[in-house]
């Protein structure tokens, strides 16, 4: 009874030392709770072997821990009998156990539900072990092991999932630290583009507000960034206006007038882009606005300067016809001169001649008329105006040009021919304008044949339609041109001629690219060159 009395105690005692297990293994490490777990055991049941294995459960190395000098095989056992375990997860008490010299009781116990925590293995010589006590006490130790055990493991999962918690905010911060001075670094580097850049550029969002803009808008049209930044104005509402016909495409300047903060206008050149947004939808526009008021100024003196040199050559051109012109004329006024005086010789007769008389005076007006025409043509000629285009017969043109030149042509000893194409559609042209180029490209042809003696002297001019444009060009035997200076032919001021201005063969291109076509020339295959043109048929 003393003895049972005794027994009762001493397992009190270490059910009580086993209750403060939980508390001493709070918080700490699998390992600390391992070896804690086997010197309490060795300790309390007097063992002469004990062995404890944690699994970790996020697939981790097990930790393993071996307390005793008893049977050197018995960790060979626990292996053996571990996958008996999983298959039957409650305590196994195995005999006869060592060698001849030494028998052990072993007793094997899961820890935790189908031993997903590890494994608790001891060992003892005694006889009647383990004893219901001992039993108890185990299944206490391991218990209280695995709950020890899992809280270690979720403080564990806890500090990691903190531990990556506070990497993610940290790496988060950088992220943002680092995209927040890329942005504004590419804000500051936005900016120094736009100030430093002289042409006016302006950003507006899709509801045509402000969103930006930079120096030279502000220097150009008089509003401060801050007037203008967040709002929608009816400047940044003509610009949007003039964008939104193209869309989202970009597209090459436009030229409009514009108006400034004081009322004043100005003539702009105008280019928009879009600006996509993170989704690639259309977010706004990006616009650039050149002040071209110089330009446009220089365009307009230069026009001036090409008319009056225009008018220069003309009355130039006139002058050096002055002989051809005095022949045209002089041969209507002749036969006017002749008939009238015939027709009062037959009227001074007894028996009058009235029929011849008629015939004489219609003959006398119809000189009249040719008279007048050359005398128009050459008014035509040497009037400064504006030029006046219109429905236009190429061929009559040429014809009236054959006119004027034609006594030119025969003091030269120049064979002249046609060869016009019937039905040619009309262009819309100035008639002196284009007078001026055909007499321009007639009189380069004639002067290029002046001193050519060895062969005839031939100039022939052809007319045509080619697809939706009128060609016309004009063949000469004369001297040719140099390929090495072809490219200059058209220049102002340049001449192959000793006398010559340099400024025919450079206002006719001006006239024909004027009218939307082009003047070229090309070598003859034996002698001389063609020049031709080509001008656009109207629709």
């Amino acid at each position: 009874m003393i003895r049972e009395i005794q027994r009762l105690r001493i397992a009190l005692r270490d059910l009580v030392a086993l209750s403060t297990l939980p508390a001493a293994w709070a918080g700490r490490d699998p390992a600390t709770i391992a070896a804690g777990l086997t010197d309490v055991l060795a300790s309390a049941l007097q063992l002469d072997f004990v062995f404890v294995r944690l699994l970790d459960r996020n697939g981790g190395a097990p930790v393993e821990v071996t307390k005793g000098n008893g049977w050197s095989s018995f960790p060979t056992l626990v292996d053996a009998q571990l996958g008996a375990l999983t298959r039957k997860p409650r305590k196994d008490v195995i005999t006869n156990l060592g060698d001849c010299a030494q028998r052990y009781r072993a007793l094997i116990s899961p820890i935790g539900f189908d031993g997903v925590g590890g494994m608790v293995a001891v060992a003892s010589d005694r006889p009647n072990f383990p004893t219901d006590t001992e039993h108890l006490l185990l299944s206490v130790a391991t218990n209280h092991a695995a709950l020890a055990f899992q809280s270690a493991q979720l403080v564990q999962d806890l500090r990691i999932a903190e531990e990556e918690l506070v990497r993610a905010r940290d790496d988060l911060e950088t992220k943002v630290t680092e995209r927040t001075g890329e942005l504004r670094r590419t804000s500051a580097e936005l900016q120094a583009i736009l100030d430093a850049s002289p042409v006016g550029m302006v950003l507006l969002r899709a509801d045509r507000t402000v969103l930006r803009c930079n120096a030279a808008f502000e220097r150009l049209f008089g509003w401060r960034a801050d007037e203008v930044v967040g709002r929608r104005t009816p400047l940044t509402d003509a610009i949007g206006h003039q964008a939104t016909p193209m869309g989202t495409c970009r597209y090459s300047p436009i030229e409009i007038r514009m108006t400034r903060k004081d009322g004043s206008e100005f003539d702009a050149a105008l280019a928009c882009a879009p600006l996509v947004g993170d989704e690639g939808h259309t977010a706004g526009l990006v616009a650039n606005v050149v002040d071209i008021s110089d330009r446009k100024r220089a365009e307009e003196g230069q026009r001036k300067a090409e008319a009056e040199l225009a008018h220069v050559t003309r009355l130039t051109t006139l002058g050096e016809m002055a002989a051809s012109i005095a022949h045209e004329i002089n041969q209507p006024l002749t036969a006017i001169v002749a008939n009238a005086t015939a027709s009062r010789n037959w009227l001074m007769r007894p028996e009058r001649g009235l029929d011849r008389v008629h015939d004489a005076l219609a003959d006398i007006v119809n000189d009249g008329h040719r008279a007048a025409e050359v005398i128009q043509r050459v008014r035509q000629l040497a009037t400064k105006s504006d030029p006046k285009k219109g429905d236009l017969d190429v061929n009559e043109v040429i014809h009236e040009v054959a006119t004027l030149m034609r006594s030119e042509m025969q003091t030269q000893r120049v064979d002249f021919g046609m060869s016009l194409a019937r039905g040619l559609p009309v262009v819309l042209a100035d008639r002196v304008q284009l007078q001026q180029v055909i007499i321009n490209l007639v009189v380069n042809g004639v002067e290029s044949m002046a001193g050519i003696c060895d062969r005839p002297r031939e100039l022939f001019i052809r007319s045509e339609a080619c697809e939706d444009r009128v060609a016309v060009s004009v063949h000469d035997s004369g001297v040719g041109v140099d390929m090495r200076v072809v490219d200059r032919l058209f220049d102002a001021f340049y001449t192959t001629k000793p006398r010559g201005m340099g400024m025919g063969l450079s206002i006719s291109r001006s006239i024909i690219e004027g009218h939307g076509g082009r003047l070229w020339v090309t070598p003859n295959a034996n002698h001389g060159a063609t020049f031709q043109f080509a001008l656009p048929a109207k629709p």
